[in-house]
Protein backbone atom coordinates (compact mmCIF):
# COMPACT_ATOMS: atom_id res chain seq x y z
CA UNK A 1 0.00 0.00 0.00
CA UNK A 2 2.78 2.17 0.83
CA UNK A 3 4.57 1.60 -2.57
CA UNK A 4 1.10 2.42 -4.25
CA UNK A 5 1.07 6.04 -1.98
CA UNK A 6 4.54 6.44 -3.37
CA UNK A 7 3.88 5.70 -6.74
CA UNK A 8 0.30 8.21 -7.00
CA UNK A 9 2.75 10.92 -5.07
CA UNK A 10 5.11 10.60 -7.88
CA UNK A 11 2.67 10.15 -10.65
CA UNK A 12 0.84 13.68 -9.10
CA UNK A 13 4.21 15.25 -8.69
CA UNK A 14 5.39 14.39 -12.06
CA UNK A 15 1.51 15.40 -13.91
CA UNK A 16 1.50 18.96 -11.90
CA UNK A 17 5.20 19.53 -13.34
CA UNK A 18 4.24 19.06 -16.48
CA UNK A 19 0.94 20.80 -16.28
CA UNK A 20 2.80 23.91 -14.39
CA UNK A 21 5.74 23.80 -17.15
CA UNK A 22 2.80 23.79 -20.19
CA UNK A 23 1.13 26.70 -18.30
CA UNK A 24 4.39 28.75 -17.45
CA UNK A 25 5.28 28.26 -21.42
CA UNK A 26 2.44 29.05 -22.89
CA UNK A 27 2.08 32.25 -20.18
CA UNK A 28 5.63 33.14 -21.97
CA UNK A 29 4.52 32.72 -25.07
CA UNK A 30 1.60 35.17 -24.36
CA UNK A 31 3.96 37.38 -22.64
CA UNK A 32 6.08 37.90 -25.26
CA UNK A 33 3.30 37.96 -27.62
CA UNK A 34 1.78 40.69 -26.38
CA UNK A 35 5.64 42.20 -25.80
CA UNK A 36 5.94 41.56 -30.20
CA UNK A 37 1.99 43.68 -30.27
CA UNK A 38 3.31 46.27 -28.70
CA UNK A 39 5.70 47.01 -30.27
CA UNK A 40 3.98 46.91 -33.31
CA UNK A 41 1.96 49.59 -32.07
CA UNK A 42 4.70 51.79 -30.64
CA UNK A 43 5.86 51.34 -34.73
CA UNK A 44 2.51 52.58 -35.38
CA UNK A 45 2.13 55.34 -33.52
CA UNK A 46 5.50 56.57 -34.87
CA UNK A 47 4.48 56.59 -38.11
CA UNK A 48 1.25 58.46 -37.86
CA UNK A 49 2.70 60.84 -35.41
CA UNK A 50 5.46 61.81 -38.50
CA UNK A 51 2.31 61.53 -40.90
CA UNK A 52 0.38 64.02 -38.85
CA UNK A 53 3.15 66.33 -38.38
CA UNK A 54 3.95 66.07 -42.46
CA UNK A 55 0.54 66.63 -42.99
CA UNK A 56 0.38 69.72 -40.72
CA UNK A 57 2.77 71.47 -43.24
CA UNK A 58 0.98 70.61 -46.70
CA UNK A 59 -2.38 71.15 -45.76
CA UNK A 60 -2.06 75.20 -45.19
CA UNK A 61 0.65 75.02 -48.61
CA UNK A 62 -2.30 73.15 -50.29
CA UNK A 63 -4.77 75.75 -49.48
CA UNK A 64 -3.37 78.07 -50.62
CA UNK A 65 -2.40 76.98 -53.59
CA UNK A 66 -6.57 76.27 -54.16
CA UNK A 67 -6.80 80.30 -53.34
CA UNK A 68 -4.26 81.05 -55.89
CA UNK A 69 -5.85 79.20 -58.37
CA UNK A 70 -9.51 80.33 -57.20
CA UNK A 71 -7.53 84.18 -57.42
CA UNK A 72 -6.03 83.65 -60.80
CA UNK A 73 -8.81 81.50 -62.24
CA UNK A 74 -10.30 84.26 -64.80
CA UNK A 75 -7.24 86.54 -64.65
CA UNK A 76 -6.40 87.25 -68.21
CA UNK A 77 -3.06 87.66 -68.05
CA UNK A 78 -2.51 84.76 -65.72
CA UNK A 79 -3.52 82.26 -68.70
CA UNK A 80 -2.09 84.24 -71.34
CA UNK A 81 1.39 84.01 -69.35
CA UNK A 82 0.78 79.98 -68.60
CA UNK A 83 -0.56 79.46 -72.49
CA UNK A 84 3.19 80.65 -73.51
CA UNK A 85 5.30 79.20 -70.59
CA UNK A 86 3.91 76.00 -68.08
CA UNK A 87 6.19 77.54 -66.06
CA UNK A 88 4.15 80.50 -64.44
CA UNK A 89 2.33 77.92 -62.89
CA UNK A 90 4.95 77.17 -60.60
CA UNK A 91 6.02 80.51 -60.19
CA UNK A 92 2.69 82.08 -59.56
CA UNK A 93 1.03 79.37 -57.67
CA UNK A 94 3.18 76.12 -56.94
CA UNK A 95 5.57 77.91 -55.08
CA UNK A 96 8.03 75.60 -53.08
CA UNK A 97 8.40 74.08 -56.44
CA UNK A 98 6.13 71.45 -55.34
CA UNK A 99 3.04 69.93 -54.40
CA UNK A 100 4.45 67.53 -52.02
CA UNK A 101 7.88 67.11 -51.21
CA UNK A 102 6.78 63.53 -49.37
CA UNK A 103 3.45 61.74 -48.84
CA UNK A 104 2.39 59.82 -45.74
CA UNK A 105 3.56 56.17 -44.83
CA UNK A 106 1.58 53.35 -44.31
CA UNK A 107 5.00 50.56 -43.86
CA UNK A 108 4.34 50.23 -40.21
CA UNK A 109 0.36 49.53 -40.94
CA UNK A 110 1.07 47.43 -43.53
CA UNK A 111 3.33 45.50 -41.51
CA UNK A 112 0.76 44.91 -38.53
CA UNK A 113 -2.16 44.10 -40.47
CA UNK A 114 -0.64 41.52 -42.31
CA UNK A 115 0.83 40.06 -38.71
CA UNK A 116 -1.53 37.38 -36.40
CA UNK A 117 -0.61 39.60 -33.05
CA UNK A 118 -2.51 42.65 -34.48
CA UNK A 119 -5.49 40.76 -32.20
CA UNK A 120 -3.71 42.25 -29.07
CA UNK A 121 -4.54 45.27 -30.04
CA UNK A 122 -7.26 47.17 -28.13
CA UNK A 123 -10.45 47.24 -30.60
CA UNK A 124 -10.83 51.49 -30.71
CA UNK A 125 -7.10 51.65 -31.54
CA UNK A 126 -7.56 49.18 -34.76
CA UNK A 127 -10.88 51.50 -35.69
CA UNK A 128 -8.98 54.95 -35.63
CA UNK A 129 -6.11 53.54 -37.23
CA UNK A 130 -7.88 51.69 -39.72
CA UNK A 131 -9.59 54.85 -40.11
CA UNK A 132 -6.42 57.05 -41.04
CA UNK A 133 -4.82 54.33 -43.14
CA UNK A 134 -8.26 54.19 -45.19
CA UNK A 135 -8.10 57.70 -45.68
CA UNK A 136 -4.95 58.36 -45.99
CA UNK A 137 -5.09 56.17 -49.33
CA UNK A 138 -8.30 58.10 -50.68
CA UNK A 139 -6.42 61.17 -49.83
CA UNK A 140 -3.67 60.86 -52.52
CA UNK A 141 -5.63 58.56 -54.96
CA UNK A 142 -5.55 62.33 -57.60
CA UNK A 143 -2.13 62.43 -56.97
CA UNK A 144 -1.15 60.54 -60.19
CA UNK A 145 -4.25 62.37 -61.83
CA UNK A 146 -2.34 65.65 -61.01
CA UNK A 147 1.08 64.26 -62.09
CA UNK A 148 0.00 63.13 -65.10
CA UNK A 149 -1.59 66.47 -66.28
CA UNK A 150 1.10 68.80 -65.23
CA UNK A 151 3.39 66.56 -67.44
CA UNK A 152 1.03 66.27 -70.39
CA UNK A 153 2.48 67.83 -73.36
CA UNK A 154 -0.79 69.93 -73.97
CA UNK A 155 -0.85 70.68 -70.34
CA UNK A 156 -0.60 74.72 -71.54
CA UNK A 157 -1.98 74.08 -75.24
CA UNK A 158 -4.20 77.50 -75.71
CA UNK A 159 -7.39 75.32 -76.94
CA UNK A 160 -6.61 73.17 -73.29
CA UNK A 161 -5.17 75.58 -71.06
CA UNK A 162 -8.15 76.88 -69.34
CA UNK A 163 -10.04 73.47 -69.18
CA UNK A 164 -6.26 72.20 -67.53
CA UNK A 165 -6.49 74.82 -64.89
CA UNK A 166 -9.98 74.03 -64.36
CA UNK A 167 -9.12 70.43 -63.86
CA UNK A 168 -6.17 70.89 -61.78
CA UNK A 169 -7.98 73.30 -59.08
CA UNK A 170 -10.80 70.25 -58.55
CA UNK A 171 -8.22 67.65 -58.38
CA UNK A 172 -6.18 69.93 -55.83
CA UNK A 173 -9.25 70.53 -53.97
CA UNK A 174 -10.17 67.36 -53.65
CA UNK A 175 -6.98 66.81 -52.12
CA UNK A 176 -7.20 69.50 -49.75
CA UNK A 177 -10.69 68.21 -48.89
CA UNK A 178 -9.44 64.57 -47.94
CA UNK A 179 -6.45 65.83 -46.44
CA UNK A 180 -8.90 68.14 -43.91
CA UNK A 181 -10.24 64.94 -43.09
CA UNK A 182 -7.57 63.07 -42.91
CA UNK A 183 -6.57 65.73 -40.38
CA UNK A 184 -9.34 65.05 -38.37
CA UNK A 185 -8.95 61.65 -38.06
CA UNK A 186 -5.39 61.98 -37.37
CA UNK A 187 -6.46 64.61 -34.53
CA UNK A 188 -8.37 61.55 -32.79
CA UNK A 189 -5.84 59.07 -33.20
CA UNK A 190 -3.70 61.27 -31.52
CA UNK A 191 -5.98 61.24 -28.50
CA UNK A 192 -6.62 57.54 -28.42
CA UNK A 193 -3.14 57.07 -28.88
CA UNK A 194 -1.50 58.96 -26.71
CA UNK A 195 0.44 60.32 -28.89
Amino acid sequence: MKSILKNVKQLFFVVFSVVLGILLSERIEERKSEREAEFLLSKIKLEVSGNRKMLAQWVPYHKEIVHRLDSLHDNETFIKNFIEDASTLYEEVITRGTLMGRSPTNDAWDIAKSHPLIVHLEYEDLLIISKVYNQQAITYNSVPKIVELLLAVDFNAEENARKNLHLFRNLIREVVSREIQLMSYLEEAKVILEL
